[in-house]
Protein backbone atom coordinates (compact mmCIF):
# COMPACT_ATOMS: atom_id res chain seq x y z
CA UNK A 1 0.00 0.00 0.00
CA UNK A 2 1.54 3.31 -1.13
CA UNK A 3 0.56 6.30 0.94
CA UNK A 4 0.45 9.81 -0.52
CA UNK A 5 0.93 13.24 1.08
CA UNK A 6 3.39 11.89 3.61
CA UNK A 7 6.95 12.90 4.42
CA UNK A 8 9.59 12.48 7.10
CA UNK A 9 8.49 15.84 8.52
CA UNK A 10 4.82 14.93 8.85
CA UNK A 11 5.66 11.62 10.52
CA UNK A 12 7.98 13.28 13.04
CA UNK A 13 5.49 16.10 13.71
CA UNK A 14 2.69 13.65 14.49
CA UNK A 15 4.94 11.48 16.67
CA UNK A 16 6.29 14.45 18.61
CA UNK A 17 2.77 15.80 19.05
CA UNK A 18 1.94 12.49 20.77
CA UNK A 19 5.01 12.95 22.98
CA UNK A 20 4.13 16.51 23.95
CA UNK A 21 0.55 15.52 24.77
CA UNK A 22 1.82 12.76 27.04
CA UNK A 23 4.23 15.14 28.78
CA UNK A 24 1.44 17.68 29.23
CA UNK A 25 -0.46 15.01 31.19
CA UNK A 26 2.62 14.29 33.35
CA UNK A 27 2.93 10.81 31.89
CA UNK A 28 5.93 9.01 30.42
CA UNK A 29 6.61 7.44 27.06
CA UNK A 30 8.92 4.60 26.01
CA UNK A 31 10.17 4.39 22.43
CA UNK A 32 11.99 1.42 20.89
CA UNK A 33 13.72 1.78 17.54
CA UNK A 34 13.96 -1.41 15.47
CA UNK A 35 16.67 -2.00 12.87
CA UNK A 36 16.42 -4.80 10.32
CA UNK A 37 19.81 -6.01 9.14
CA UNK A 38 20.34 -5.27 5.43
CA UNK A 39 16.59 -4.94 5.04
CA UNK A 40 16.42 -4.20 1.31
CA UNK A 41 18.92 -6.95 0.49
CA UNK A 42 17.30 -9.60 2.69
CA UNK A 43 13.73 -9.68 1.37
CA UNK A 44 13.07 -13.26 0.15
CA UNK A 45 11.95 -13.09 -3.48
CA UNK A 46 9.42 -15.93 -3.14
CA UNK A 47 7.89 -14.23 -0.12
CA UNK A 48 7.46 -10.85 -1.82
CA UNK A 49 5.83 -12.57 -4.80
CA UNK A 50 3.41 -14.30 -2.43
CA UNK A 51 2.51 -10.99 -0.82
CA UNK A 52 1.94 -9.37 -4.20
CA UNK A 53 -0.58 -12.06 -5.05
CA UNK A 54 -2.26 -11.77 -1.65
CA UNK A 55 -3.03 -8.07 -2.21
CA UNK A 56 -4.50 -8.73 -5.65
CA UNK A 57 -1.62 -8.02 -8.00
CA UNK A 58 -1.87 -10.47 -10.89
CA UNK A 59 -1.74 -10.71 -14.67
CA UNK A 60 0.87 -8.84 -16.69
CA UNK A 61 1.90 -6.62 -13.78
CA UNK A 62 2.66 -9.63 -11.60
CA UNK A 63 4.54 -11.34 -14.45
CA UNK A 64 6.59 -8.21 -15.05
CA UNK A 65 7.57 -7.93 -11.37
CA UNK A 66 8.29 -11.67 -11.21
CA UNK A 67 10.64 -11.41 -14.20
CA UNK A 68 12.17 -8.28 -12.68
CA UNK A 69 13.08 -10.10 -9.46
CA UNK A 70 13.87 -13.64 -10.53
CA UNK A 71 16.84 -15.09 -12.41
CA UNK A 72 19.21 -12.38 -11.20
CA UNK A 73 22.89 -13.16 -10.67
CA UNK A 74 25.81 -11.37 -9.11
CA UNK A 75 29.59 -11.46 -9.32
CA UNK A 76 32.32 -10.02 -7.12
CA UNK A 77 35.16 -8.03 -8.66
CA UNK A 78 38.55 -7.64 -6.97
CA UNK A 79 40.82 -5.39 -9.03
CA UNK A 80 40.60 -6.94 -12.52
CA UNK A 81 39.41 -10.37 -11.43
CA UNK A 82 35.72 -11.40 -11.50
CA UNK A 83 34.28 -14.30 -9.54
CA UNK A 84 31.85 -16.85 -10.91
CA UNK A 85 28.18 -15.89 -11.15
CA UNK A 86 25.84 -16.81 -8.32
CA UNK A 87 22.03 -16.64 -8.23
CA UNK A 88 20.35 -13.90 -6.21
CA UNK A 89 17.65 -15.44 -4.02
CA UNK A 90 16.76 -12.39 -1.97
CA UNK A 91 16.62 -8.61 -2.05
CA UNK A 92 14.82 -5.92 -4.00
CA UNK A 93 17.07 -4.10 -6.50
CA UNK A 94 18.35 -0.90 -4.92
CA UNK A 95 18.73 2.12 -7.12
CA UNK A 96 15.56 1.24 -8.99
CA UNK A 97 12.16 2.94 -8.77
CA UNK A 98 10.40 -0.37 -8.17
CA UNK A 99 12.74 -1.56 -5.39
CA UNK A 100 11.54 0.74 -2.57
CA UNK A 101 7.94 0.24 -3.69
CA UNK A 102 8.26 -3.53 -3.36
CA UNK A 103 9.84 -3.20 0.08
CA UNK A 104 6.95 -1.01 1.26
CA UNK A 105 4.50 -3.66 0.10
CA UNK A 106 6.56 -6.29 1.89
CA UNK A 107 6.62 -4.52 5.27
CA UNK A 108 3.09 -3.10 5.05
CA UNK A 109 1.43 -5.91 7.03
CA UNK A 110 3.72 -5.51 10.08
CA UNK A 111 1.27 -3.31 12.10
CA UNK A 112 -1.39 -6.04 11.84
CA UNK A 113 0.77 -8.31 14.01
CA UNK A 114 0.95 -5.84 16.89
CA UNK A 115 -1.34 -5.64 19.94
CA UNK A 116 -3.88 -2.84 20.36
CA UNK A 117 -2.69 0.29 22.10
CA UNK A 118 0.79 0.30 20.61
CA UNK A 119 1.92 3.15 18.37
CA UNK A 120 4.04 2.25 15.36
CA UNK A 121 5.69 4.52 12.82
CA UNK A 122 7.26 3.12 9.67
CA UNK A 123 9.23 4.97 7.01
CA UNK A 124 10.80 2.55 4.53
CA UNK A 125 12.88 0.25 6.77
CA UNK A 126 12.86 2.64 9.76
CA UNK A 127 10.52 1.22 12.41
CA UNK A 128 9.76 2.54 15.88
CA UNK A 129 7.27 1.51 18.54
CA UNK A 130 6.12 3.62 21.47
CA UNK A 131 3.64 3.55 24.33
CA UNK A 132 2.54 6.12 26.89
CA UNK A 133 2.23 5.03 30.52
CA UNK A 134 2.20 5.98 34.20
CA UNK A 135 4.93 3.50 35.15
CA UNK A 136 2.21 0.87 35.17
CA UNK A 137 1.31 -2.34 33.36
CA UNK A 138 0.85 -0.52 30.04
CA UNK A 139 4.53 -1.08 29.44
CA UNK A 140 3.65 -4.77 29.04
CA UNK A 141 1.98 -3.86 25.74
CA UNK A 142 5.28 -2.64 24.34
CA UNK A 143 7.03 -5.77 25.58
CA UNK A 144 4.36 -7.89 23.89
CA UNK A 145 4.73 -5.86 20.69
CA UNK A 146 8.46 -6.58 20.62
CA UNK A 147 7.71 -10.31 20.80
CA UNK A 148 5.36 -9.86 17.85
CA UNK A 149 8.12 -8.07 15.93
CA UNK A 150 10.37 -11.08 16.54
CA UNK A 151 7.73 -13.44 15.17
CA UNK A 152 7.07 -11.25 12.13
CA UNK A 153 10.76 -10.95 11.30
CA UNK A 154 11.21 -14.72 11.57
CA UNK A 155 8.23 -15.44 9.32
CA UNK A 156 9.34 -12.87 6.78
CA UNK A 157 13.03 -13.73 6.65
CA UNK A 158 14.35 -10.42 7.95
CA UNK A 159 16.98 -10.45 10.68
CA UNK A 160 16.88 -7.91 13.49
CA UNK A 161 20.15 -6.06 14.06
CA UNK A 162 20.04 -6.08 17.85
CA UNK A 163 23.10 -3.88 18.31
CA UNK A 164 21.33 -1.11 16.39
CA UNK A 165 18.04 -1.39 18.29
CA UNK A 166 17.76 1.19 21.05
CA UNK A 167 15.28 2.42 23.66
CA UNK A 168 14.59 6.10 24.38
CA UNK A 169 12.71 7.15 27.49
CA UNK A 170 10.77 10.43 27.69
CA UNK A 171 9.20 11.81 30.84
CA UNK A 172 10.57 13.26 34.07
CA UNK A 173 9.41 10.37 36.26
CA UNK A 174 9.95 7.55 33.78
CA UNK A 175 11.11 4.41 35.58
CA UNK A 176 12.85 3.24 32.39
CA UNK A 177 11.69 -0.31 32.23
CA UNK A 178 14.08 -2.60 30.37
CA UNK A 179 12.93 -4.29 27.16
CA UNK A 180 14.27 -7.35 25.40
CA UNK A 181 14.59 -8.55 21.83
CA UNK A 182 15.83 -12.02 20.90
CA UNK A 183 16.40 -12.66 24.59
CA UNK A 184 18.81 -9.76 25.01
CA UNK A 185 18.30 -6.37 26.64
CA UNK A 186 17.81 -3.38 24.35
CA UNK A 187 20.35 -0.63 24.99
CA UNK A 188 19.15 2.64 26.50
CA UNK A 189 20.21 5.89 24.81
CA UNK A 190 19.84 9.58 25.69
CA UNK A 191 19.37 10.54 22.05
CA UNK A 192 18.70 8.88 18.72
CA UNK A 193 18.90 9.92 15.08
CA UNK A 194 15.35 9.60 13.75
CA UNK A 195 14.83 10.23 10.02
CA UNK A 196 17.75 12.65 10.01
CA UNK A 197 16.78 14.50 13.21
CA UNK A 198 18.54 13.91 16.53
CA UNK A 199 15.86 13.50 19.19
CA UNK A 200 16.87 13.47 22.86
CA UNK A 201 15.02 12.32 25.95
CA UNK A 202 14.19 15.89 27.00
CA UNK A 203 12.98 16.84 23.49
CA UNK A 204 15.32 19.84 23.56
CA UNK A 205 17.01 19.10 20.19
CA UNK A 206 20.21 20.55 21.66
CA UNK A 207 22.36 17.81 20.14
CA UNK A 208 20.68 18.31 16.77
CA UNK A 209 21.45 22.05 16.84
CA UNK A 210 25.06 21.37 17.75
CA UNK A 211 25.47 18.84 14.96
CA UNK A 212 23.97 20.87 12.12
CA UNK A 213 25.85 24.04 13.12
CA UNK A 214 29.16 22.17 13.27
CA UNK A 215 28.50 20.51 9.91
CA UNK A 216 27.47 23.82 8.32
CA UNK A 217 30.69 25.53 9.43
CA UNK A 218 32.72 22.60 8.11
CA UNK A 219 31.03 22.82 4.69
CA UNK A 220 31.47 26.60 4.67
CA UNK A 221 35.22 26.28 5.18
CA UNK A 222 35.35 23.59 2.49
CA UNK A 223 33.68 25.90 -0.01
CA UNK A 224 36.11 28.71 0.71
CA UNK A 225 39.03 26.28 0.45
CA UNK A 226 37.99 24.50 -2.75
CA UNK A 227 36.05 27.08 -4.78
CA UNK A 228 38.49 29.60 -6.21
CA UNK A 229 36.40 32.51 -7.41
CA UNK A 230 35.79 36.18 -6.73
CA UNK A 231 32.24 36.01 -8.08
CA UNK A 232 29.91 36.56 -5.11
CA UNK A 233 27.00 34.94 -6.96
CA UNK A 234 28.92 31.69 -7.42
CA UNK A 235 29.85 31.56 -3.75
CA UNK A 236 26.25 32.23 -2.71
CA UNK A 237 25.08 29.49 -5.09
CA UNK A 238 27.47 27.02 -3.38
CA UNK A 239 26.20 28.14 0.02
CA UNK A 240 22.56 27.63 -1.00
CA UNK A 241 23.41 24.23 -2.50
CA UNK A 242 25.59 22.70 0.22
CA UNK A 243 25.40 24.67 3.47
CA UNK A 244 21.89 26.03 3.88
CA UNK A 245 20.14 22.65 3.33
CA UNK A 246 22.05 21.30 6.36
CA UNK A 247 20.49 24.04 8.47
CA UNK A 248 17.00 23.70 7.03
CA UNK A 249 16.10 20.02 6.77
CA UNK A 250 12.75 19.47 8.52
CA UNK A 251 12.92 22.78 10.39
CA UNK A 252 9.22 22.43 11.21
CA UNK A 253 10.20 19.64 13.58
CA UNK A 254 12.93 21.44 15.54
CA UNK A 255 12.53 25.20 14.96
CA UNK A 256 14.11 26.56 18.18
CA UNK A 257 12.07 28.57 20.67
CA UNK A 258 15.17 30.03 22.34
CA UNK A 259 16.56 33.21 20.78
CA UNK A 260 20.07 32.17 21.76
CA UNK A 261 19.85 29.00 19.67
CA UNK A 262 18.30 30.89 16.77
CA UNK A 263 21.19 33.37 16.88
CA UNK A 264 23.75 30.55 16.90
CA UNK A 265 22.23 29.13 13.72
CA UNK A 266 22.04 32.58 12.13
CA UNK A 267 25.73 33.17 12.81
CA UNK A 268 26.61 30.56 10.20
CA UNK A 269 25.03 32.69 7.47
CA UNK A 270 26.52 35.85 8.98
CA UNK A 271 29.97 34.25 8.87
CA UNK A 272 29.56 33.03 5.30
CA UNK A 273 28.39 36.36 3.91
CA UNK A 274 31.10 38.30 5.74
CA UNK A 275 33.94 36.09 4.47
CA UNK A 276 32.43 35.88 0.98
CA UNK A 277 32.51 39.65 0.65
CA UNK A 278 36.10 39.72 1.87
CA UNK A 279 37.16 37.07 -0.67
CA UNK A 280 35.42 38.98 -3.47
CA UNK A 281 37.09 42.25 -2.43
CA UNK A 282 33.74 43.90 -1.69
CA UNK A 283 33.57 46.67 0.87
CA UNK A 284 32.48 45.32 4.28
CA UNK A 285 28.79 45.85 5.10
CA UNK A 286 26.45 45.07 7.95
CA UNK A 287 24.43 41.85 7.92
CA UNK A 288 21.23 43.40 6.55
CA UNK A 289 23.09 44.91 3.62
CA UNK A 290 24.99 41.68 2.97
CA UNK A 291 21.69 39.81 2.77
CA UNK A 292 20.40 42.25 0.16
CA UNK A 293 23.58 41.98 -1.86
CA UNK A 294 23.51 38.16 -1.75
CA UNK A 295 19.72 38.03 -2.22
CA UNK A 296 19.30 35.95 0.93
CA UNK A 297 16.72 35.93 3.71
CA UNK A 298 17.46 35.49 7.38
CA UNK A 299 17.40 31.82 8.35
CA UNK A 300 14.91 32.61 11.12
CA UNK A 301 12.53 34.08 8.53
CA UNK A 302 12.90 31.07 6.28
CA UNK A 303 12.09 28.74 9.19
CA UNK A 304 9.02 30.83 9.94
CA UNK A 305 7.88 30.54 6.32
CA UNK A 306 8.46 26.77 6.41
CA UNK A 307 6.27 26.56 9.53
CA UNK A 308 3.51 28.50 7.78
CA UNK A 309 3.72 26.42 4.60
CA UNK A 310 3.45 23.22 6.59
CA UNK A 311 0.45 24.67 8.45
CA UNK A 312 -1.14 25.55 5.12
CA UNK A 313 -0.66 21.96 3.96
CA UNK A 314 -2.30 20.60 7.09
CA UNK A 315 -5.25 22.95 6.87
CA UNK A 316 -5.92 22.55 3.15
CA UNK A 317 -5.69 18.75 3.09
CA UNK A 318 -2.26 18.45 1.46
CA UNK A 319 -1.28 15.88 4.07
CA UNK A 320 -2.97 12.58 4.91
CA UNK A 321 -3.98 13.95 8.32
CA UNK A 322 -7.25 15.51 9.45
CA UNK A 323 -6.59 19.16 10.38
CA UNK A 324 -9.26 19.19 13.12
CA UNK A 325 -7.24 16.56 14.97
CA UNK A 326 -4.46 19.08 15.50
CA UNK A 327 -6.10 22.50 15.28
CA UNK A 328 -9.28 24.14 16.50
CA UNK A 329 -10.78 26.65 14.07
CA UNK A 330 -12.52 29.86 15.08
CA UNK A 331 -16.20 30.05 14.18
CA UNK A 332 -17.02 33.60 15.20
CA UNK A 333 -14.70 35.59 12.94
CA UNK A 334 -16.14 35.09 9.47
CA UNK A 335 -13.74 37.49 7.81
CA UNK A 336 -10.86 35.05 8.20
CA UNK A 337 -11.22 31.67 6.60
CA UNK A 338 -8.77 29.95 8.91
CA UNK A 339 -8.23 31.37 12.36
CA UNK A 340 -6.62 28.80 14.61
CA UNK A 341 -7.40 28.76 18.29
CA UNK A 342 -4.94 27.49 20.86
CA UNK A 343 -5.54 23.95 22.15
CA UNK A 344 -3.58 24.65 25.28
CA UNK A 345 -0.11 25.85 26.12
CA UNK A 346 2.47 25.24 28.78
CA UNK A 347 6.23 25.45 29.17
CA UNK A 348 6.41 21.71 28.51
CA UNK A 349 4.78 21.98 25.09
CA UNK A 350 6.16 25.29 23.82
CA UNK A 351 8.26 23.51 21.16
CA UNK A 352 5.26 21.66 19.75
CA UNK A 353 4.77 22.71 16.13
CA UNK A 354 0.97 22.66 16.44
CA UNK A 355 1.14 25.23 19.24
CA UNK A 356 4.12 27.23 17.99
CA UNK A 357 2.55 28.14 14.63
CA UNK A 358 -0.71 29.51 16.02
CA UNK A 359 0.45 33.06 16.75
CA UNK A 360 2.30 33.63 13.48
CA UNK A 361 -0.55 32.10 11.45
CA UNK A 362 -3.13 34.37 13.03
CA UNK A 363 -1.02 37.42 12.15
CA UNK A 364 -1.09 36.64 8.43
CA UNK A 365 -3.17 38.93 6.19
CA UNK A 366 -6.47 37.51 5.02
CA UNK A 367 -5.39 37.38 1.36
CA UNK A 368 -2.46 35.13 2.31
CA UNK A 369 -4.52 32.75 4.45
CA UNK A 370 -7.19 32.37 1.79
CA UNK A 371 -4.67 31.80 -1.01
CA UNK A 372 -5.79 29.27 -3.61
CA UNK A 373 -2.71 27.05 -3.85
CA UNK A 374 0.44 26.16 -1.97
CA UNK A 375 2.92 27.71 -4.42
CA UNK A 376 1.14 31.06 -4.37
CA UNK A 377 0.89 30.87 -0.57
CA UNK A 378 4.67 30.50 -0.29
CA UNK A 379 5.22 33.46 -2.61
CA UNK A 380 2.87 35.67 -0.59
CA UNK A 381 4.29 34.46 2.74
CA UNK A 382 7.77 35.45 1.56
CA UNK A 383 6.53 39.02 1.22
CA UNK A 384 5.26 39.23 4.80
CA UNK A 385 7.42 41.11 7.32
CA UNK A 386 7.69 38.88 10.42
CA UNK A 387 9.79 41.38 12.34
CA UNK A 388 12.57 38.86 12.98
Amino acid sequence: MILTNRSTSTQLLVMLNDFYNVIQENKSIDIVYIDFAKAFDSVPINRILYKLKSIGIAGKIYTFIKNFLENRTFRVKIENTLSDSYPTLSGVPQGSVLGPLLFLIYINDLPKYLPEGIHIKIYADDVKLYIEHNNDLRTEVLSEALSCIEQWSFLNGLDISLEKCVALYVGKNNNKRTYKLLGKQISEVDSVRDLGITIDSSLSFSQHYEKIIKNAYFLTHQIFRVIKTKDINKLVFCYKTYVRPCLEYATEVWNPSKLETSHQIERVQKFFTRIALKICSITPRNYEERLKLCKLKKLAERRCISDLCMTYKFITGHTHLRPDKFFIFAKRNLRRKYLIQNKGYSFKTKNNFFIRVINIWNKLPREVIECANHKKFRVLANCVDFGL
